[in-house]
């Protein structure tokens, strides 16, 4: 419990969140700006924490989202003055922005600034302790629950949140994420529904990085919510199964860094890494089972 229990509920909460949100980017065919946003928020993110010199989810999101508004901003520009295609101006865009949060981090990392780039990139997993008391009974005691680390709270407080506005907004999420212009010929509001899901989306980055950093948040963004567009043609099933998939990859992925890894390799190995090759590694197989299932009634036909 002092070791792992904070640990699996941070990878695990944040997992299942990113996977969420994520697979609204995805069946909207948005999953490149899901990722742009994710690289986009880093000297968002450094110019807030060395202005305040606190890692306070409040300061960090007003800078996050300054941002990811100007790297908005950015693509508009470029696509429309640059007259470039929109992925080659997402593409530009975010690499650029990610090298100057990167660039700032090293220009201040003598500056006695408690943030670096291999936190920024793989998170502080291993690093959430938690002074878990001797018995059962002084579990929810005042000095035990004072001791718990922020980060699990907030994420498994963000994945309450966003569960419950996905639940409340479900009819206009289902109507925007196939059409768009129907959903705004009935009176919806499809730019409200963007701009609430790109928020949270936001937020979920964001302490994600204090986390489990930006490998993890930007491979749950998008491999989850893919393998589960492979496994199923139902909106409802494949948002929880894209949710399931992410909870699994994080809890997984974390036991086989911490526990498997030692025994097989003689130690232990990040985290956060082993989370995303875990879920790109599902989506490969998911990808092979599916291609392999299209070609036996394609076979069984030829053969009749």
């Amino acid at each position: 419990m002092t070791l792992d229990l904070m640990p699996m509920v941070a990878v695990t909460a944040s997992a299942a969140t990113l996977a969420l949100l994520g697979s609204f980017l995805v069946l909207r065919r948005q999953a490149m700006l899901g990722d742009a946003m994710a690289h986009s928020v880093l000297p968002g993110l450094v110019v807030a924490f060395l202005l305040t010199g606190s890692r306070a989810a409040g300061p960090m999101f007003l800078g996050a989202a300054a941002a990811a508004a100007l790297s908005g901003a950015a693509i508009g520009a470029i696509i429309r003055y640059g007259r470039v295609e929109r992925s080659a101006a997402i593409g530009l865009v975010y690499t650029t922005m990610f090298a100057l949060g990167v660039l700032l981090l090293e220009l201040n990392g003598g500056a006695n600034v408690d943030l670096d780039v291999d936190c920024v990139l793989s998170g502080q997993l291993e690093l959430m302790f938690w002074n878990a008391p001797t018995t059962w009974a002084e579990v929810l005691e005042g000095p035990s629950l004072a001791g718990l680390p922020p980060q699990p709270l907030r994420l498994v407080g963000l994945l309450a949140a966003s569960c419950t506005a996905v639940v409340a907004g479900w009819p206009l999420l289902r109507a925007v994420a196939f059409d768009a212009p129907f959903a705004r010929s009935r009176g919806l509001h499809p730019s409200a529904a963007s701009a609430g899901l790109m928020t949270l989306t936001i937020l979920a980055i964001v302490l994600s990085f204090d986390a489990v950093g930006s490998i993890l948040a930007i491979a749950l963004l998008t491999c989850p919510p893919a393998t589960a567009r492979l496994l199923t043609d139902r909106m409802g099933p494949y948002v929880l199964l894209s949710v399931g998939l992410g909870a699994a990859a994080g809890l997984l992925g974390y036991l086989l860094a911490t526990r498997a890894a030692p025994l097989l390799l003689g130690g232990s190995v990040d985290a956060s890494g082993t989370v995303a090759a875990l879920s790109g590694l599902g989506l490969l197989a998911a990808a092979a089972c599916t291609a392999r299932a299209r070609r036996l009634p394609e076979s069984q036909g030829a053969d009749l």
